[in-house]
């Protein structure tokens, strides 16, 4: 048994290697597309992010202009309570 796989290697030793090295390049393409894959997506998010807090601060920066108006800042400031 053991003569007949040593046999079929030395034989077909080049075919064995050549279908070895393809499957691993196959492999390394998969996975270097699995990477880029998941590299667009973080950039995605961190853009969604980075506008989303762009928004945030445009909108903070509006109400403190609103509110530094006088009478809109001090109706803010005064007790609320319901009749």
């Amino acid at each position: 048994m053991i003569a007949a796989i040593k046999a079929f290697f030395t034989t077909n030793a080049l075919r064995v290697a050549a279908w070895c090295t393809a499957a691993l390049s196959f492999l390394g393409i998969l996975l270097a597309a699995r990477r880029a894959g998941r590299n667009a997506e973080r950039v995605d998010a961190l853009e969604t992010q980075s506008e989303n807090v762009r928004k945030s601060h445009e909108v903070q920066d509006k109400n403190r202009r609103t509110l530094a108006d006088g009478d809109a800042a001090e109706r803010l400031r005064d007790k609320w309570s319901r009749d």
